[in-house]
């Protein structure tokens, strides 16, 4: 009976968890602060993820109540008893209940320029070059494996290859940009008198713009963002700063525009500000960067959603 009791606590401790988690998730999603964590499309996981720990949580604490040592363990042969002190308990099951408990207690931390002080100040067009290399790198060090042991580059091959599955799982799908969106983006704002950076596609406006910077010097351009710098910038140069998010935001993206203006000194970092001036270009560390000549500048409060997301 003594060990019934044991076995009925612990699933108890962990339905009372998995209703924590739901509890946590549904408060986030109702208040719409769950936009500064995940990207929209990763919605309908939120969604399903809130419905399976709900279910889960009152099947736990249901079971919890069971005075039938069947219903309370499964029949697999294994002893599943507590063999942890009390200690040990706390211990682990603080692990879970400490995000929970945080996550109500605490509000919010929206990303900000101490994040780039520690990945620097990139482009899109930087960050697109940067990764070719990788890829190329890591080709390179395919073909040295395989110069130095061909059979044994083969086998391991074979066992990658006989790992990956043939076909992708029900339901799952590759987001992928209409085709020639991007070509037909770029006809658009060479055509336009001004280029609005909005939300909606800010990345895409911003790829193609740092891809091309010289097609597009001359051209007016509105955008806001929050304001960096880096140590090596003059005093009048700052950037006009957004994060990116495909995912989350452990996957989050800087993109900034390099911008100057007279007293561009006096911002302040983290300061939300709404520009509008004139595209140049400008070789900042070897790169040759879109680059904005600031003849208007109005001081904003942050957005509700200061992020901004790949969509495609």
């Amino acid at each position: 009976m003594e060990q019934n009791r044991d076995y009925s606590f612990h699933i108890y401790i962990r339905g009372i968890i998995l209703l924590g988690f739901t509890l946590l998730f549904f408060k986030l999603i109702v208040s719409g602060d769950i936009i500064n964590f995940i990207a929209p499309r990763m919605m309908p996981f939120m969604y399903f993820a809130v419905a399976v720990l709900f279910i889960l949580g009152i099947q736990q604490i249901w079971r919890s109540g069971s005075k039938k040592i069947e219903e309370l363990v499964c029949n697999c042969g294994f002893d599943h008893g507590g063999n942890s002190s009390p200690i040990q308990s706390v211990l682990i099951y603080s692990l879970f209940i400490f995000p929970i408990v945080t996550g109500f207690m605490f509000s919010d931390n929206i990303l900000d320029s101490s994040i780039i002080d520690k990945r620097g100040f990139t482009s899109s067009k930087k960050l697109a070059e940067e990764r070719q290399e990788q890829i190329e790198e890591f080709d390179t060090s395919r073909a040295e494996q395989y110069l130095e042991d061909p059979e044994a580059y083969m086998e391991s091959l074979d066992e990658r290859l006989n790992d990956v599955p043939l076909e992708h799982p029900e339901g799952f799908e590759i987001i992928e940009p209409p085709e020639e969106f991007y070509e037909e983006l770029k006809v658009e704002l060479l055509n336009s008198d001004t280029i609005v950076v909005d939300d909606d596609r800010y990345i895409p406006i911003m790829n193609i713009v740092d891809m091309s910077p010289e097609e597009f010097v001359g051209k007016r351009i509105e955008m806001i963002g929050f304001v960096y710098r880096e140590p090596d910038f003059t005093e009048n140069q700052f950037v006009v700063a957004r994060f990116g998010l495909s995912c989350c935001v452990a996957d989050a993206g800087v993109y900034g525009t390099l911008s100057n203006m007279p007293g561009g000194q006096n911002l302040e970092l983290d300061e939300w500000v709404s520009v509008s001036g004139v595209l140049e270009v400008i070789e900042y560390n070897g790169w040759i960067l879109p680059y904005i000549q600031v003849d208007s500048l109005e001081k904003i409060e942050q957005p509700k959603n200061p992020y901004i997301y790949e969509y495609y």
